[in-house]
């Protein structure tokens, strides 16, 4: 499984409400085991009880596959004999960065069969980022961004709330997905710049995001973007560079140094 798959399998375990609704038409109710026993152990990508007691069964796909009806297939199986009398609504997202090109049924002697196939493209953006979850927000950059400078402004001051090493987590979700969004990448570039917002060691280090030189960038865009929040913060707010440092996760030395120069 690729590195974007482990990705959105990880971000939707969340349960990202409005991302369910808009997809089921329903209120996502909890979140059901998505194992399911065969002698090779299938495992769904996501898989929830809804609001009405029938099973929300997601497949999110990164590319076309013409094998998917018979995938879905056999999800359909072995989910209906694990959660017998249960109504069962299936669905394929497409999430690739290629047009959509695949079928949703199966229709041969003795067996039709079909489920429901949509673009992710299809979903309002502003519906998931309206949302009170982080990962609706995250997951509207797979949708079609009408204003990204907009979007990855309002996201970034949404992370930069967040502590630390949760912050830390989604940014490098986020970066994950934009793998699939190659177009959207300039525009998340200039807003990082904008921002405080760091990247730990092993990201930077490893991360193809960071291989044409947007270290530098953002390193330089960070610094100045720190220095600016300990200057207003002491202007605005009358604070010490001791709580400054602490607020901002900052060295001591470096707040006063930035405060005995301006």
């Amino acid at each position: 499984m690729g590195k974007i798959d482990i990705t959105l399998r990880d971000i939707i375990q969340e349960i990202p409400s409005k991302f369910v609704q808009l997809l089921s038409g329903k209120n996502a109710k909890k979140l059901l085991d998505t194992s399911l026993p065969q002698v090779k152990e299938r495992r769904a990508d996501f898989l929830v009880e809804l609001e009405d007691g029938s099973i929300f069964h997601l497949e999110l796909q990164t590319q076309n596959d013409k094998n998917m009806p018979f995938r879905m297939l056999e999800y359909f199986v072995l989910i209906s004999s694990k959660y017998p009398n249960r109504k069962i609504k299936q669905m394929v997202l497409y999430v690739g960065e290629k047009p959509l090109n695949m079928k949703n049924s199966i229709e041969i002697e003795n067996l039709t069969f079909n489920y429901e196939l949509k673009d992710i493209r299809e979903i309002s953006c502003e519906e998931l980022f309206k949302s009170n979850s982080i990962t609706d927000k995250i997951l509207a950059v797979l949708c079609d961004i009408r204003e990204p400078e907009k979007y990855f402004r309002e996201l970034l001051t949404e992370l930069y709330k967040l502590p630390e090493r949760e912050r830390r987590d989604y940014l490098k979700k986020l970066l994950n997905l934009l793998t699939i969004r190659s177009k959207l990448v300039e525009e998340f570039k200039l807003e990082v710049k904008k921002m405080p917002i760091t990247f730990d060691r092993e990201t930077i280090e490893n991360h193809p995001f960071f291989k044409d030189g947007l270290k530098e960038g953002l390193e330089k865009g960070k610094l100045e973007a720190k220095r600016e929040d300990v200057i207003k913060l002491h202007r605005k707010l009358n604070m010490s560079a001791k709580e400054i440092a602490e607020v901002l996760d900052l060295p001591l030395e470096f707040v006063k140094n930035i405060l005995k120069n301006n």
